[in-house]
């Protein structure tokens, strides 16, 4: 209902009460709850009285018809599944539930109530300001490192970026997309076992067009695309541009893992030749598990960029580590 009601209100114009309960087939009690939900969701209306509701912004809301249109017919033939959802507690444990079983599957929501982020944090975007986007993807076997697959997905978000005109775009270990110093974007990467198949979820995050309003919920500094870029982008089109490409990379990253993505770390790295601070950190290779993170350390050296497989290399004393996990910032 949520997604009926800003249909009607996305043209920008005031519709009052009995317009949009007529419209809407609901009672004006329903729509004034509707109303105030989508409030604390972060959609904001301009004061025209209690019997009038409009829009303070424009809207673009994600459209199926829209996006499909607007993927290449190769990259329609991969898909077995697209959907997109009005509100959900978030779209990767959607995904990842067991009756989601076609792959590539991919799923967008409007907003999430429990939209997750690395580290345990909470993902926040209000409704339709940007782009919550999981695609599931399926492999009987996986030959490099899950790490390094995250690494690979991020180049391919600032390399759209990019080619998009966005300029100043950087990457923080492992895939913080950051503009000057800002939060843009983050992708988080969840991997499970079923019936001897690998099903690895890729989530991400970009702001498109967050409202004006300070988010004081969200804890370091952000900024959005339509920032970045000086203009105004399509959510839409965006989200077809970053199917089509993340498509692509995890195609051809269980084949060749980051040979190709390497060179652009380099040339994005916010952290390099830096004094890194590295909490919640494992090493040497080992795999990620609630064990292994409850033995997690916090160490400070010298960046000196990834390994072949993702890894984050600190030069601490005389020697050259590798880090798999954990959250790392410069040393100020």
């Amino acid at each position: 209902m949520f997604h009926r009601i800003l249909q009607v209100l996305a043209d920008g114009q005031p519709h009052t009460v009995q317009e949009l309960t007529s419209k809407l087939a609901i009672s004006p009690t329903k729509l004034d709850d509707f109303i105030k939900t989508l409030i604390t969701y972060g959609i904001k209306f301009s004061s025209l009285g209690a019997s009038t509701y409009q829009l303070s912004e424009n809207l673009e809301l994600l459209e199926y018809s829209c996006l499909w249109v607007q993927l290449p017919e190769y990259t329609r033939q991969q898909i077995a599944h697209l959907e997109i959802l009005d509100v959900v507690d978030s779209t990767n444990h959607y995904v990842l539930t067991p009756e989601k079983q076609r792959v590539p599957l991919i799923c967008l929501a409007e907003y999430q109530t429990a939209g997750r982020g690395r580290q345990g944090r909470q993902w926040i975007s209000p409704y339709a300001s940007g782009l919550c986007l999981s695609i599931k993807q399926g492999y009987t076997r996986f030959n490099h490192s899950l790490g390094g697959l995250g690494i690979a997905l991020a180049i391919t978000v600032v390399r759209l970026l990019q080619a998009m005109g966005a300029q100043e775009i950087g990457l923080k270990w492992p895939n913080d997309i950051l503009w000057r110093n800002r939060k843009l974007a983050g992708l988080l990467l969840e991997t499970r076992i079923r019936n001897h198949r690998y099903e690895i979820v890729v989530g991400i995050g970009i702001n498109v067009k967050m409202p004006v309003v300070e988010l004081k919920t969200i804890e370091q500094p952000w900024v959005d695309l339509q920032t970045v870029l000086g203009q105004p982008i399509s959510r839409n089109t965006l989200a077809a541009m970053l199917i089509e490409h993340c498509l692509q990379t995890l195609a051809s990253y269980s084949q060749d893992g980051l040979t190709t993505f390497i060179s652009d770390w380099y040339h994005f790295d916010l952290l390099y030749g830096q004094l890194v601070i590295l909490e919640n950190s494992t090493f040497d290779g080992h795999s990620v598990t609630e064990k292994t993170k409850r033995k997690s350390v916090i160490v400070t050296g010298k960046a000196c960029g990834i390994d072949e497989q993702g890894a984050l290399l600190l030069q601490i004393g005389d020697c050259k580590q590798r880090y798999f996990y954990g959250e790392a910032r410069i040393q100020v």
